[in-house]
C-alpha cells in the first residue's frame, strides 16, 4: 500500500508501525480475531496481546466468550 507523503505530513511512521497499526484497527472493529490480527502483523499472539496492552487497547472479550470458556472447562463455576 502506498500513502502519499502529503497525506502523512510529518508523522514519524515506519513500516513496522504500520504493519501493526492496520491489524490493530481491524481487531478493534472486530473484523478479525486476535490470532488473525497477530498473523497479519507478523507477530505471535502473545506479542500482539503485549502490544495491545502497551497501547491500552482492551481485548475483545464479552459475556458470551466467558460462557464459552466456562463450557470448555466443563462447567466450572
Amino acid at each position: 500500500m502506498t500513502i502519499p507523503d502529503e497525506r502523512i505530513g510529518n508523522l514519524p511512521l515506519d513500516e513496522r508501525d504500520m504493519m501493526t497499526d492496520i491489524p490493530i484497527g481491524f481487531y478493534k472493529r472486530e473484523q478479525v480475531s486476535l490470532g488473525r490480527a497477530a498473523e497479519i502483523a507478523g507477530i505471535s499472539s502473545p506479542n500482539f496481546l503485549n502490544e495491545l496492552g502497551r497501547r491500552r487497547i482492551p481485548i475483545n472479550y464479552d459475556i458470551d466468550d466467558l460462557h464459552a470458556d466456562i463450557a470448555t472447562l466443563g462447567g466450572v463455576e
